[in-house]
């Protein structure tokens, strides 16, 4: 038996080699096997096993099969497709069978996939392996007696379940039934199969939900095991979603309430009616990003040579305008790369007297993209002055002898602008502004005035005043700002504690 086992190896092994493509042979650039993905199931029988699977790039088709771990081959050898099927035929039916599949490209260079089993439908046959194969010098009359026998055992199997039923409806304990239940399910596991899940699950993944889809050697249940990526520590699954649908071997369990454009780790479990369970490795998948939903977009300016668009998007996202000259059909864009939900560009270096249009991209996170309607324009002669905001001031108390304050003011303008701010102490009126002159006039969209002749603790109001380089003027709502305070030092502390404490002697004296 041993000498048969090694010649069938030894044959196994030449048949190998032999079905080597020639390129291993040859020298050759390509060095990368082709990488073997999907391997699926398609069809079983109680005689036949269809087996398909991709690569990426131009192979041929091999599968090794057998009712042990020692394959055997069928083999395709025309290296011409990456979508591969291969039939096994004269199967028996209701055998487990082990397989893996091989595809070499033109180079020699050979991919192989992991190890799966699959069972053919049908009733398994009475006479199974070489050992049980009667001799045909025993006749029919030996093939009777071993129908007999089997007959025979199976009555007393029949006879021997009945009387332990019966033994244990008589049982009142729980502890002693659960032990039963124990001692029943390791009998189970020790004449029943590993349950397993056949090859990787698959996951649809959408903005908050996820389809988790896999496959199983035997009908069992459904079950997902998931968590966040992020803080996971590879052992303990924050949820669980199962399906009630009863046991299969094909699953789908669609996961709910996940986080959009979020990291999760899961794997599958399955439990047939033994209660064997068969679990994946530890897999991970990304939701989808929501999309942005571009909102009130406008043209807020028209200018000679330029022109600015506003919109809003529902998250935050990238900001792409594209325009064209629909006089000329020359195209061109401009784009910010932050994510932001308020959007504002300036399109420049347009011709005056000239009709464009325009889409708006808005990207999210996850890099989804989706454009706006068109919106279409004519440069016309600027006539609209600037639009001042985001006004804002900050002041800084300096102490020393002489306290100095400094307050910075800051704004933006929606065009290349020259502004120049006017305050006056008090909000009251009564005192005249004062205008903080320029050496030099300067067109820009930012803008920055430091003031360091304002008085600790006191009230200001403060105006801006700004024209465009067409001269169109505009100026600003009145703004208020508060200077801090001045910080008394220790020695002044000490001098009013002491007046407060001995001022009674100023009294008399006087």
């Amino acid at each position: 038996m041993m000498y048969l086992t090694l010649m069938k190896r030894f044959l196994i092994l030449c048949l190998a080699i032999f079905t080597v493509p020639l390129g291993v042979i040859l020298a050759a650039d390509d060095t990368t096997p082709p990488e073997i993905s999907n391997v699926e199931i398609a069809e079983v029988s109680e005689d036949t096993v269809t087996i398909t699977w991709e690569t990426d790039e131009e192979a041929d088709s091999l599968v090794n099969y057998g009712l042990l771990p020692d394959y055997g081959i069928v083999r395709q050898p025309l290296v011409d497709r990456v979508l591969h099927s291969v039939t096994l035929n004269n199967l028996e039916p209701g055998r487990i069978y082990y397989f893996r599949v091989v595809s070499s490209d033109d180079e020699g260079n050979q991919g192989i996939s992991a190890d799966y089993k699959v069972q053919t439908s049908g009733t398994p046959t009475t006479n199974e392996g070489d050992g049980q194969q009667s001799a045909q010098g025993d006749g029919a009359g030996a093939m009777a007696g071993e129908g007999s026998s089997s007959q025979s055992q199976e009555q007393t199997q029949t006879e021997t379940t009945q009387e332990i039923v019966e033994k244990i409806q008589e049982i009142t304990d729980p502890q002693k039934l659960q032990e039963i239940i124990n001692e029943t399910v390791k009998a189970i596991e020790g004449i029943t199969e590993d349950l397993t899940i056949v090859g990787p699950p698959t996951v649809i993944p959408e903005t908050t939900t996820a389809l988790v889809k896999w496959t199983t050697d035997r009908a069992a249940s459904s079950e997902v095991l998931f968590s966040p990526t992020r803080g996971f520590d590879g052992t303990n699954y924050q949820f669980s979603q199962s399906t009630t649908d009863g046991d299969k071997q094909q699953h789908e369990v669609r996961l709910i309430g996940l986080q959009s454009y979020t990291d999760y780790s899961f794997k599958v479990r399955s439990t047939d009616e033994y209660g064997i369970t068969g679990e994946s490795l530890n897999f991970t998948f990304t939701t989808k990003a929501l999309l942005p939903d571009i909102r009130n977009l406008r043209i807020v300016k028209v200018e000679e040579n330029a022109a600015t668009l506003a919109w809003d998007t529902t998250v935050p996202a990238k900001a792409l305008v594209e325009y064209q000259d629909l006089t000329t059909g020359s195209q061109n864009s401009v784009g910010r790369p932050t994510l932001a939900t308020t959007h504002q560009m300036r399109l420049a270096d347009l011709t005056l007297g000239t009709r464009y249009v325009a889409f708006v991209t808005a990207e999210n996170s996850g890099g989804d993209r989706v454009r706006s309607q068109p919106i279409t324009f004519i440069t016309v002669r600027d006539t609209a002055p600037p639009i001042i905001t985001n006004v804002t001031n900050e002041s800084t108390l300096f102490p020393g002898s002489e306290s100095r304050i400094q307050t910075i003011v800051e704004w933006n303008t929606d065009e290349p602008a020259n502004c120049l701010m006017t305050y006056q102490e008090g909000v009251a009126g009564g005192v005249d502004p004062i205008t903080i002159e320029k050496e030099e006039v300067e067109y820009s969209e930012r803008h920055v005035e430091v003031i360091v002749d304002f008085a600790p603790a006191t009230v200001y109001q403060f105006w801006l005043n700004c024209v465009d380089e067409a001269g169109n003027n505009v100026q600003s709502d009145d703004f208020v700002l508060f200077t801090p305070i001045q910080e008394k030092n220790i020695i002044d502390l000490i001098l009013e504690n002491f007046e407060a404490t001995f001022g009674w002697v100023k009294n008399i004296g006087g």
